[in-house]
């Protein structure tokens, strides 16, 4: 089992989806997280690994459930509804400048490296300071958490 270098908190946090849902999660509880003075990572993995690609995280996307999400031009409208919402409403920032602002306050951000090679990514592709590593890579990580969410 991996073993803890130190006392401080660490936190690790999946992201699978490059949808609002799947976003906002993820790097809302991030920013808390480190916040906080805890350690903190978040996986990115499947098309979650979208939102640390070049300008990825602006394609993130609210599907309404049911016979809504898949009517063209909805999605997009009920995106542009929601961050509006999270913006006013809650005072969540966009995507965007979310994901910047937990670069900026240490958030490490990881590419799962299966998915990279199965997507034909490279280094290159991702915004500046995501590491790629692979499934035993990500334990290491989680193994040695106090806090690991799949969200």
């Amino acid at each position: 089992m991996a073993e803890r270098t130190n006392d401080k908190k660490k936190a690790t946090f999946i992201c699978a989806r490059n949808t609002l849902e799947g976003v906002y999660p993820p790097l809302i509880l991030a920013l808390q997280a480190v916040r906080a003075g805890v350690d903190t990572s978040v996986f990115f993995t499947f098309d979650g690994i979208n939102a640390v690609r070049k300008e990825g995280i602006k394609k993130a996307k609210y599907f309404p459930p049911g016979i809504l999400g898949v009517i063209p031009g909805i999605p997009a409208l009920a995106t542009k509804m929601m961050i509006k919402m999270a913006e006013e409403r809650a005072g969540i920032p966009r995507p965007e400048d979310l994901l910047e602002m937990c670069q900026l306050e240490g958030v490490k951000l990881y590419a799962c490296k299966m998915t990279v090679d199965m997507m034909g990514l490279k280094k290159e592709d991702f915004i500046p300071g995501v590491e790629i590593i692979d499934a035993p890579g990500y334990m290491k990580l989680a193994l040695a958490s106090d806090i690991n969410i799949f969200v």
